[in-house]
């Protein structure tokens, strides 16, 4: 679902991520998280046939592996995504972006252009860093 809401003041693309990191559906969650330390992200999206199709997030790794003690290397990408992914327009205020992550209660939004993946942005953008 995406957000369209434009005017003035601060937009998305302002301050956006232009890096989108991916790993395949079948990436085992070490290396995912080993990914995520390494470029020091809090979510990485998960690509299949060219399409992004889910993202990985911080709270996913806790949660759906770390709490349920299953071992990262044996647990696929696929297996605890979240999909489908939400997206907002790059020309969204940023207001409307921080009300879209807090009416879904997420924590990151794929942002695009024409339908198109070009960035993404997280909470981390509000508490500077």
């Amino acid at each position: 679902m995406a957000a369209t809401s434009k005017g003035k003041g601060k937009k998305v693309k302002e301050v956006m991520s232009q890096q989108l990191l991916w790993v395949a559906p079948n990436a085992n969650l070490l290396t995912v998280s080993q990914i995520m330390a390494q470029k020091d992200v809090g979510s990485i999206l998960i690509k299949s046939d060219g399409n992004f199709v889910g993202i990985i997030t911080e709270k996913d790794l806790v949660r759906k592996v770390v709490a349920k003690g299953l071992s990262p290397a044996a647990v696929t990408a696929e297996s605890v995504m979240s999909y489908p992914i939400a997206s907002i327009d790059q020309d969204t205020l940023l207001e409307d972006a921080r009300r879209q992550m807090g009416e879904q209660n997420i924590r990151h939004l794929l942002v695009t252009e024409k339908d198109k993946p070009v960035g993404i942005i997280s909470v981390r953008t509000w508490l500077g860093g």
